[in-house]
């Protein structure tokens, strides 16, 4: 029988990824693109989305918005690349 990993146990392996590469390693600048994201969109989305994310090959990625003239807001949105 296949499990498929729930969005938290998929968050929870690429901390620990990241934790035992260290600081300068692909796995720990991907820990903490997902603990940004986290903290920008909330742990539901941010599971759903790595659920997804795994299923169809895909990565997390958080773009930022470059403000208008007129606006002192930078949006910040967290996608599937």
């Amino acid at each position: 029988m296949l499990h498929f990993m729930s969005g938290k146990e998929i968050f929870d392996r690429y901390q620990l990824a990241a934790l035992k590469k260290g600081l300068g390693s692909h796995e720990f600048d991907y820990g903490n693109i997902l603990y940004q994201a986290l903290r920008i969109e909330g742990e539901e989305k941010v599971f759903q989305l790595l659920e997804l994310a795994e299923n169809t090959g895909k990565r997390i990625a958080i773009s930022y918005s470059v403000p208008g003239a007129d606006t002192d807001a930078e949006a910040t949105i967290v996608i599937l690349v």
